[in-house]
């Protein structure tokens, strides 16, 4: 019997896992970025502007599902396009860890847009977004440096292929259709590193692309297209391709005991993920020994070396906009000293003098004992003081409760009331239960009102 495939055993559990195995931990995780996403994205509303205006343009007909920019309508791919991208806008959707991934910007807006069109259950929207994050997390898991390395985007290259696998469960496609789906989608994955080497503003089509793409992958297997069974792990297939590797991709393959979307976390601060627990941990060195900015000699950030080298991290300026600020650990990190804080506006002073004074005196150092998503941060003050501190657990793991009341409190950025924001999360909260998504869609349309 001819070994099974990677492409074929993630779509066996993508096609024939049933709602109720899904445990209580996965649906509470999926509300938690389901509500997060929800609410950076039409937080960013009016800072994404081309792929709305590209959808309602090129992608207007036939109106199918909802663009949350305006609450206009566009085609199916349209809608995921754009949403997609809108999700992906601040920067501060959802991230995977272990994949270098956000899952949540093409997954969510695929799922969305399909349910809509479709007319899917809450129940079913909702098991497309955990089954949509199984496949991207397993699939990216093991070969996610080596794609980064390569110069590629981990978040798009990976990322149609959770959207790929949410538009087969709601389409509703076999085993072997999920499959070649999946081998279909390793032809149109793409994006590259080079956006943050340049700080250019392409970086949220990464994501719409992603999402579009993938509804193309499993529309092309629903009406019979097929795609080789070695498409991710063949010898010359996308493994290979795109990370340079010929080893077996075992981490996809193994029984973690959990679903990959419970290893998901949501960002406090709208910058790189790899900075949410630099920004943290700094921060509450700040205010817990009571230091000024003018008493700083220097700051030294221990990173793992993957992250210490990531594109864009290491970057003391000049800054020629906020896609470069956002993953500059020298801004970033400078902006908190001098404002104590990291809003989305802060990101845009790409040349305050008090930050760029600061800047050079930041040290991004890799350090092979510091684990991905965690740090040490050392000040040393001009007076000869140094405080250290060890950041030991990743950020950005709220629960339900929790991630509600971040929401609410970004009602302001969004332009609507808080009554409104909340009545998206209480539909989010029962999700399983709504008979359609239609009213949590016309829940998230609402215009801003200021």
């Amino acid at each position: 019997m001819t070994a099974q495939t990677l492409s074929e055993h993630v779509a066996a559990i993508v096609s024939e896992t049933p709602f109720e195995a899904l445990s209580g931990a996965a649906v509470e995780r999926a509300k938690v970025s389901l509500a997060h996403n929800f609410a950076v994205g039409l937080a960013g509303r009016g800072r994404e502007t081309v792929a709305h205006v590209l959808a309602a343009r090129v992608y207007g007909s036939p109106a199918e599902a909802t663009l949350l920019h305006t609450g206009g309508r566009a085609s199916l791919e349209g809608a995921a396009f754009a949403n997609g991208a809108l999700f992906h806008a601040r920067s501060q959707d959802d991230t995977h860890p272990d994949s270098t991934t956000h899952p949540g910007s093409p997954i969510i807006a695929t799922a969305l847009a399909l349910s809509e069109t479709l007319e899917a259950t809450g129940e079913e929207f909702l098991g497309a977004v955990i089954l949509g994050y199984e496949a991207l997390c397993r699939i990216g898991r093991d070969f996610d440096q080596q794609v980064t390395q390569r110069g590629f985007r981990a978040a798009p290259v990976f990322g149609i292929f959770g959207a790929a696998a949410a538009a087969a469960r709601l389409l509703r496609l076999d085993r072997d259709q999920t499959g070649h789906a999946l081998g279909l989608a390793s032809h149109m994955a793409g994006g590259l590193a080079q956006v943050w080497q340049e700080g250019s503003p392409e970086f949220p089509l990464q994501l719409g692309f992603a999402a579009r793409n993938g509804i193309a992958a499993a529309r092309a297997a629903a009406v019979g297209a097929r795609a080789a069974r070695g498409a991710l792990d063949g010898a010359k297939g996308f493994y290979n391709a795109y990370a340079g590797v010929a080893d077996d991709p075992a981490e996809a393959r193994a029984s973690h005991g959990r679903w990959q979307v419970e290893e998901s976390t949501v960002k406090p601060f709208p910058a790189c993920a790899i900075l949410q627990g630099p920004l943290q941990l700094l921060l509450e060195m700040l205010r817990d020994e009571a230091i000024a900015a003018d008493a700083i000699e220097e700051i030294s950030v221990e990173l793992s070396p993957y992250e210490a080298a990531y594109p864009g991290v290491d970057n003391a300026g000049p800054f020629s906009s906020s896609t470069a600020t956002k993953m500059s650990a020298q801004f970033c990190l400078a902006n908190a000293v001098v404002r104590h804080r990291l809003a989305l506006t802060d990101l845009e002073r790409c040349g305050d003098p008090q930050i760029m004074d600061l800047a050079p005196s930041i040290r991004v150092r890799p350090n092979p004992a510091v684990a991905d998503r965690l740090c040490r941060i050392a000040l040393c003050l001009r007076d000869g003081r140094r405080y250290t501190r060890d950041l030991r657990e990743p950020v950005g793991r709220p629960s339900f409760a929790e991630v509600c009341r971040f929401a609410v409190a970004l009602s302001d950025e969004m332009g609507l009331p808080a009554a409104d924001v909340q009545r998206f999360l209480d539909i989010i909260d029962r999700l399983e239960l709504e008979k359609t998504v239609r009213p949590l869609v016309a829940a998230l349309a609402v215009q801003p009102t200021r």
